[in-house]
């Protein structure tokens, strides 16, 4: 073999390996790039995975403490209603201390229902099954009477409360009546309750005619907020600190709701607070001004009933029972009781009523399934479904099987008599 082809040989050996060396070497670099990709991708995923458990730590903190919040507030007015129950119903009780206490019962009861009404509220807004219901009203003189139902608590405390109006504010404007006064209901009690005795509260209400913007805030010379709580105030279950709920109470729902209430009406809420000096709560949104209403006359004393025909009631439990025959015999109106569906049915097909007031969760047929049956056989009777399922997609149900109205329980004689004047008269 000469020595030329030798070279060759060798050369092409060489730069085989040197294109191997070349290959290994970038194939070495993209395996370390992939490798630092992978790392960098691991490092990623590891920090999300422990801020997402930091999260879910979080809030399973949040939600403990509202529980526990919650069953304090829940037990704090059953406390009191059990409590002064029993003390009434001793043989020794004083009778000075009758109203008194029956006072105490009925505000607690009111505190209960409050804190339901809240959970109810808060779980429609996050399932986005809450409506607004614009109504022509006289918001005026609403908004004086809700402020007026806070006097005597504000009194007690000693607190310097008034209530001002802008000088050319609308007669009507076409307004979500309650969820106005649910809101203003809220900022009101959180400022009595978190401003010390001899202070100060003004409630100002105002309306832009060149914007259509009606303005309401509640200020006050309370505790105030410091920096670091301001941002949370507005979260569901949470209120400043744990410290807060202990001292004042409340269940931390109040301010997420009419948070969400606002915007859901379009309006923006507004907030201030210094820590020590007090706090402004309120909102502002678009509102069409109203027409007017026409003036129903209120009817006499005796002509305030007149009601005509006789009513069914249909309820299973004892004491539900023994409450509403109780508040059907403040009116003037013939009524039976009967204590479950397979009843209110044989009822309906052998007597003549004007209407049913139909409970639900009953034995043998339930108040829907008891209405199918009837409305098999009579389609005109007006069946009012009186249950304490407060949901909308529950009262939506009682309607879809052929109800004509709901009355949520616990019921009172106000709304009872709405329900006997809508369907007896």
């Amino acid at each position: 073999m000469d020595d030329e082809r030798v070279k060759r040989i060798i050369n092409r050996e060489r730069a085989a390996r040197k294109e191997s060396e070349r290959l290994l070497e970038s194939k070495s670099s993209e395996l370390y790039e992939i490798n630092q990709n992978l790392e960098k991708l691991v490092l990623e995923r590891t920090n999300k995975l422990s801020n997402a458990l930091k999260e879910a730590e979080l809030a399973m903190k949040v939600k403990d403490e509202f529980l526990s919040n919650m069953s304090h507030e829940i037990r704090t007015p059953l406390n009191a209603i059990i409590g002064f129950v029993q003390i009434m119903m001793k043989s020794t009780y004083n009778e000075k201390s009758f109203f008194k206490h029956l006072s105490i019962v009925n505000s607690s009861s009111k505190n209960l229902l409050q804190i339901i009404n809240d959970i109810l509220d808060f779980s429609k807004l996050q399932s986005g099954k809450f409506t607004i219901s614009l109504v022509n009203i006289d918001l005026k003189a609403k908004l004086e009477h809700t402020f007026s139902l806070f006097s005597q608590e504000a009194e007690a405390k000693s607190l310097y409360y008034e209530l001002f109006f802008s000088d050319d504010f609308p007669k009507y404007l076409l307004v979500d009546e309650t969820r106005i006064v649910q809101i203003l209901s809220n900022f009101i009690s959180n400022a009595i309750k978190f401003t010390p005795v001899g202070k100060v509260i003004l409630v100002n209400v105002g309306y832009d005619h060149k914007t259509s913007k009606l303005k309401i805030e509640v200020q006050d010379t309370g505790i105030g907020i410091d920096e670091e709580a301001k941002a949370k105030i507005f979260n569901s279950f949470e209120q400043e600190d744990a410290s807060v709920t202990r001292k004042f109470g409340g269940t931390g729902l109040g301010l997420a709701i009419s948070k969400q209430l606002i915007e859901l009406m379009d309006g923006t809420i507004i907030f201030e607070s210094t820590k020590g000096s007090g706090s402004t709560f309120g909102f502002e949104m678009s509102v069409e001004t109203g027409g007017d209403v026409e003036v129903i006359e209120e009817k006499s004393k005796e002509e305030e009933h007149g009601y005509k025909g006789k009513v069914l009631i249909a309820e299973d439990n004892e004491m539900s029972a023994i409450l509403m025959e109780t508040l059907m015999e403040g009116f003037e109106v013939e009524f039976e009781i009967v204590a479950d569906g397979e009843l209110a049915v044989e009822a309906v097909k052998s007597n003549d009523y004007a209407f049913v007031f139909m409970d639900n969760q009953m034995p043998k047929l339930s108040g829907i399934e008891a209405t199918k049956c009837i409305r098999t056989f009579n389609t005109d009777i007006p069946i009012v479904a009186l249950s304490a399922n407060a949901l909308k997609t529950e009262q939506e149900e009682f309607l879809s099987a052929g109800m004509n109205d709901t009355l949520s329980k616990p019921v009172n004689q106000e709304d009872l008599k709405l329900m006997l004047d809508k369907y007896l008269k």
